[in-house]
């Protein structure tokens, strides 16, 4: 049972595998920072989290102090992607309110977003991660009501994130000036949503 409760997400994929979003725990720490500083992801953000914890040098043991922060401190919930039962993904969901965009008053507090980093080491099939983003909207919507769109915050010099943020029918609202980036700021509304879904299953056939 205590297995289940950990469990804060499970999507059943087209193509016969299960996905499984659990929290990050501090035993994920060494895989987390591999994530993290694998060469060649310039746009994953570490220094804005490795702030939050402290000072260098900086390691396996700054992700345990980082996902120890308490809840108001961490501005996120940090969770780990399992593909039937490997872990190849980490990914950040959060309200605006609680992020670096809460003083940007064109979208409601209460908008959602996540960041999402797989590991480029995995080779996980595009169209699986196409898949898992889809999910993370619908899941965003199903569990907080109050939301009425879906945010993301690229950095500006991520074209392809860019891209397949416009792909999913979000709409380009801002571009926004942050401690660590330029990020474009995003967002689909819950009806957009909902009524762009045949096209948005259509992506992941």
């Amino acid at each position: 049972m205590a297995q289940r409760m950990r469990i804060r997400r499970v999507v059943r994929l087209r193509r016969g595998n299960t996905f499984v979003w659990r929290p990050a725990e501090a035993g994920d720490a060494e895989t987390i920072w591999g994530w993290w500083t694998t060469p060649g992801l310039a746009y994953w953000g570490t220094a804005p989290r490795v702030a939050k914890v402290g000072p260098p040098p900086h390691g396996p043991e700054t992700v345990r102090d980082y996902l120890a922060l308490p809840a108001d401190r961490l501005g996120v919930e940090p969770v780990v992607g399992e593909l039937d039962g490997r872990p190849v993904a980490y990914a950040e969901t959060y309200a605006k309110r609680d992020s670096l965009l809460a003083d940007v008053p064109l979208i409601e507090d209460e908008a959602r977003g996540s960041h999402l980093l797989v590991d480029p080491t995995a080779r996980v099939d595009r169209r699986i991660v196409l898949e898992v983003i889809v999910d993370a909207v619908d899941w965003a919507f199903e569990t907080w009501p109050e939301a009425r769109h879906y945010i993301g915050d690229p950095d500006i010099r991520n074209r392809s994130m860019v891209n397949l943020h416009k792909m999913l029918g979000m709409r380009q609202i801002a571009v926004v000036e942050l401690p660590h980036k330029t990020a474009c700021l995003v967002a689909v509304s819950r009806t957009d949503w909902t009524n762009d879904r045949e096209r948005i299953a259509s992506l992941i056939r």
